[in-house]
């Protein structure tokens, strides 16, 4: 059986959040926490948990969400992060929902989940360890490293989630400007912004993909 670690137990991810999940089910890749819809942009958060033996890259999740006996929007994921989640781990993502208008606040949402192997294969997702971060008036700054052992390539997701005590409350997407391969111990630069401004705290992943 897999036992269960605490959030961020890789160490890829920075910031000031330091939220509890529950466990989730046993041999399953399983959601965890679902989070706010977002109304203007139709992404809903959510967290899981790897319970199988195996780390999981590439991490594709897709959703449906049926009310009242029909089906009213159907959506893919945008990313994880952090970009490989190791057995036992939490990672964070968020769907897409396309016509996100007709999706009820009580919708009872339905959840499908692939992944590949870790490992350093061209295209796999790379996640670059976050080593610096901080807030600089109302912008999130810092450098991720690359300790992958394997050289990266761009483009460089830079991806924030907000969070009130545990629970997810919003995120935001942004990339970094360098461009190209990363050897491994080369590193990222980034800043970032809230558009709305208001975070209480947060997590900040970095993720490329393997040259």
């Amino acid at each position: 059986m897999v036992e269960s670690l605490p959030f961020n137990a890789s160490n890829l991810l920075g910031g000031t959040a330091r939220p509890s999940f529950p466990d989730g089910e046993a041999g399953e890749v399983s959601v965890v926490q679902i989070g706010p819809l977002d109304a203007d942009s139709g992404t809903l958060l959510f967290a899981f948990r790897n319970n199988t033996s195996d780390g999981i890259s590439h991490v594709d999740w897709t959703a449906t969400a049926p009310s009242g006996g029909s089906l009213v929007a159907t959506g893919g994921s945008q990313g994880v992060a952090p970009a490989q989640i190791q057995p036992g781990e939490v990672g964070l993502a968020f769907i897409y929902f396309e016509g996100n208008s007709e999706v009820p606040d009580d919708a009872d949402y339905e959840f499908s989940v692939s992944g590949s192997p870790v490992d350093t294969a061209p295209d796999n997702t790379a996640p670059l360890a976050v080593t610096e971060v901080s807030l600089v008036g109302d912008a999130i700054v810092g450098t991720a490293t690359n300790g992958t052992g394997a050289e990266t390539t761009s483009p460089y997701r830079i991806t924030v989630y907000c969070f009130d005590g545990d629970n997810l409350v919003s995120q935001f997407t942004d990339f970094a400007k360098e461009k190209g391969d990363i050897a491994e111990g080369g590193t990222v630069t980034f800043s970032t912004r809230h558009k709305s401004g208001v975070c209480p705290s947060f997590v900040v992943g970095v993720s490329g993909y393997f040259s």
